[in-house]
């Protein structure tokens, strides 16, 4: 019995670590893709420019975060459900509720963009320019509805390569016909919204085409949308609703506040800082598409143990790993910026060393989060997703008015920490967790010696800021590692499971084993 539980957790490890990786790697080349446009659009229209489309960008976005009820949740969480029952018609059933609730809904918000649209540019972004930018990408919002439809599928199917596929080809197509419309109609906004539009309406194509090879029997099922489970999909869908609506203040009323109150250029300050961060976040968002389902699945098979085991393990290790490249934003800001967007966005250095510690706590908070939807308890989310939406409205109209573009990222990043504690407590009431904190600060001790190193040998040093980056940083890594190892942060038990789930290199593994000091027979026990 006991060997064919450690079994089991060895093949959750497998499926999620497997799982996560292709998700990771499909974050790594859209997020190289999306960093691309952005540096392209940030010094293809100036900041004006930019922040004009990306102020639009956020207001239709907006509408997106709540067009599926809260219904797209609710599939993707009775997906594995059906699928280990072999139960077909209700996996067509309720794909086609989430297609119906989003198209009615992107309808209605698309119309109301279209027909408002001089108001809103001339309301909001204080040009007429904006009006014809609102158009275009009400017509990119009709083809999401189909997309996400299609994508939240393949995520509650677990069928991670084409879920992995299509979040490259949303950044990538758009990137490629940006590249082409610029250079062959001009330098314009407008421009712009037409690549995202062409782009996605490319995806849906694609999508449509893999749905239907991939998963005929799904197509051939009979469709019946019964009250029953049109009761289960919305009980789960509403209060995930709410929290929508709360994560839309968290995620865009940054951007809208300074659109209306401060500048344009302040809105491409915070939106060259706010994605940079983001690289941080590829991570947990990849652990976050394929924990909901898989967590799903064990809390329907009673696997609570189990459930509590991933929860600790995964914010040691998130934490940990994430803590380097949080330093490398942190400390050195100036230079990522210059790298990437150009010196006349030096303005957000201080806004993304914030953020940087912000996807620190969001990273956490992810997991945490991803555990809660997991086993059925939406309302709790709800709950967190309010608080903090409420704190961060407020946090945004008291500190970005004096504060501009810090104010915005210090209202994030205080929301987000309020979140996290409130989340990691709710957990704890449904599965029993012991939160890791004596590697967690052994791991934030490391961190903040590290960067204190960093800064010590900046001051040293004095070369290209590209070069003092590679120079400064080398060293300062091999010191957090050999930290993280000697004070045993990270365990020769960690270090198993990850030789167990993922490809290790042995000579690493000997390295390390040095460095804690076990002698191989402890491995053999």
């Amino acid at each position: 019995m006991v060997e064919a539980t450690s079994e089991a957790k060895k093949n959750y490890a497998r499926r999620f670590v497997k799982g996560s990786t292709v998700v990771f790697i499909s974050l790594v080349f859209s997020g190289v893709a999306g960093f691309l446009f952005r540096v392209f659009l940030a010094r293809t229209l100036g900041d004006a420019g930019y922040g004009l489309f990306i102020g639009v960008f956020m207001l239709v976005s907006m509408f997106g975060a709540f067009r599926d009820l809260g219904v797209g949740q609710a599939v993707v969480r009775s997906i594995p459900k059906f699928v280990a029952q072999k139960q077909f018609n209700p996996i067509k059933s309720s794909m086609t509720t989430l297609m119906l609730v989003q198209v009615l809904f992107s309808i209605s918000v698309a119309f109301i963009l279209i027909v408002f649209s001089d108001q809103i540019a001339l309301t909001v972004f204080g040009t007429v320019e904006a009006s014809m930018v609102i158009k275009v990408l009400s017509g990119w919002f009709l083809f999401q509805a189909i997309f996400y439809t299609l994508k939240g599928t393949f995520q509650g199917l677990q069928d991670i390569v084409p879920y992995s596929l299509l979040g490259f080809f949303e950044i990538f197509l758009p990137l490629i016909f940006a590249f082409l419309l610029l250079w062959i109609l001009g330098s314009n906004v407008a421009n712009v919204a037409l690549a995202y539009l062409t782009g996605l309406g490319i995806t849906v194509i694609i999508a449509t085409g893999l749905f239907i090879k991939r998963h005929a029997s799904i197509i051939r099922a009979k469709l019946e949308i019964s009250k029953e489970l049109l009761k289960e999909l919305f009980a789960f869908a509403l209060p995930v609703l709410i929290g929508a609506l709360a994560g839309a203040i968290i995620g865009y009323m940054g951007t809208l506040v300074l659109a209306m109150f401060r500048s344009l250029p302040e809105v491409a300050f915070y939106q060259v800082a706010y994605p940079a961060a983001n690289l941080l976040l590829y991570f947990p968002t990849a652990m976050g598409a394929i924990l909901f389902p898989m967590i799903s699945e064990l809390w329907a098979r009673r696997e609570h143990e189990l459930i509590g085991e991933a929860m600790q393990a995964l914010i040691k290790f998130s934490f940990i790993f994430i803590a380097p490249a949080a330093l490398i934003i942190i400390a050195f800001p100036s230079v990522v910026i210059s790298l990437l967007f150009g010196s006349e966005y030096l303005a957000a250095a201080a806004a993304l060393q914030i953020l940087a510690l912000t996807a620190i706590v969001q990273t956490i908070y992810t997991i945490s989060n991803r555990m809660i939807l997991g086993i059925g308890k939406p309302a709790i989310i709800t709950v967190v997703m309010v608080i903090m939406g409420c704190l961060n409205f407020a946090l945004n109209l008291l500190l970005i008015l004096p504060y501009g573009v810090e104010g915005a990222a210090a209202a994030t990043f205080l929301s987000m920490l309020v979140g996290l504690s409130l989340s990691l407590n709710f957990t704890r009431k449904y599965v029993k967790f012991t939160i890791p904190s004596l590697p967690l600060i052994k791991g934030l001790i490391g961190g903040l010696l590290t960067l204190l190193m960093v800064s010590v040998l900046k001051l040293i040093i004095s070369l290209s800021p590209l070069l003092e980056l590679f120079i400064v940083m080398i060293p300062s890594l091999l010191f957090y590692g050999a930290w993280v190892l000697l004070t045993r942060a990270l365990t020769w038990d960690d270090l198993l499971l990850l030789k167990n789930t993922v490809p290790f290199p042995e000579w690493l593994l000997r390295v390390a084993r040095k460095f804690i000091g076990i002698k191989r027979s402890s491995e053999q026990g």
